[in-house]
């Protein structure tokens, strides 16, 4: 992992920080996320026979809802970089599934956040 990548995590991985993003980009900057709800997730998602590690993966309790928001941050252009959120999300999904099969699945919402220089050139979206 790179100096930027390291710098990015640190700072992501803020409550302050993470919950930011997230009300920047779904709430048009109102903050209805709270960074006192977010509780820090095991990063490692198993898959197959190898193991990779998101970024940053908080669960957030109100007592209403239940969710799970993930940044990962990019610091080089990825053509697989959408492909990737899915499958990370997929596997999010099903270990929340297997360790909690009385409770619904939450929402899960990834920000790949692209912190590199150049313009990023690949899919933003899977259509």
């Amino acid at each position: 992992m790179n100096s930027m990548d390291i710098e990015s995590k640190k700072f992501l991985g803020q409550p302050k920080s993470f919950v930011s993003i997230f009300n920047a980009l779904l709430f048009d900057g109102h903050p209805v996320l709270k960074p006192e709800y977010l509780k820090d997730e095991n990063s490692e998602l198993v898959m197959n026979v190898s193991s990779k590690h998101v970024d940053i993966i908080k669960r957030y309790e109100d007592g209403t809802y239940l969710d799970l928001f993930v940044i990962e941050s990019q610091s080089y252009v990825d053509p697989s970089m959408v492909a990737r959120v899915m499958e990370y999300e997929s596997v999010a999904r099903m270990r929340y599934i297997c360790q909690n099969l009385k409770k619904h699945v939450p929402m899960i919402l990834t920000v790949a956040l692209y912190v590199g220089e150049s313009k990023w050139n690949a899919a933003k979206r899977l259509s």
